[in-house]
């Protein structure tokens, strides 16, 4: 059974990859990560959610018309692992990745980002 909380949680998150508004972005992940929450991919390692909300603005100018999709998810005792396509506005599968994170007090505090080439 999907714990559903955790799943909304994620789902929010990879919508703010989307979401141009850097105030309305930062007020959503304050929601949703702990406010010392780490985040790595093959790019980079950032601290904090102000840093990481940055580097979603730089993402969406390098990216523009991207969102991603969760394609399966899965939780367990506070971890969770995401797999996720990254699209363009037409729908076409830029890239497949999978996200592990790690929940502290119902919000993500570490998310570990791999992907690779559709």
């Amino acid at each position: 059974m999907i714990d559903q909380l955790s799943l909304g949680i994620w789902e929010s998150y990879i919508a703010c990859w989307s979401d141009p508004d850097q105030k309305d972005r930062k007020t959503i992940l304050s929601h949703l990560l702990d406010a010392g929450c780490t985040f790595t991919d093959p790019n980079i390692e950032i601290a904090g959610i102000d840093d990481l909300s940055d580097y979603m603005s730089q993402f969406q100018n390098n990216h523009l018309g991207v969102k991603f999709v969760i394609t399966s998810f899965n939780v367990h005792h506070g971890n969770s692992l995401t797999h996720w396509n990254m699209v363009n506005s037409e729908g076409v599968i830029l890239r497949k990745g999978a996200s592990f994170g790690i929940f502290k007090d119902g919000k993500l505090s570490k998310i570990s980002g791999f992907f690779w080439d559709a």
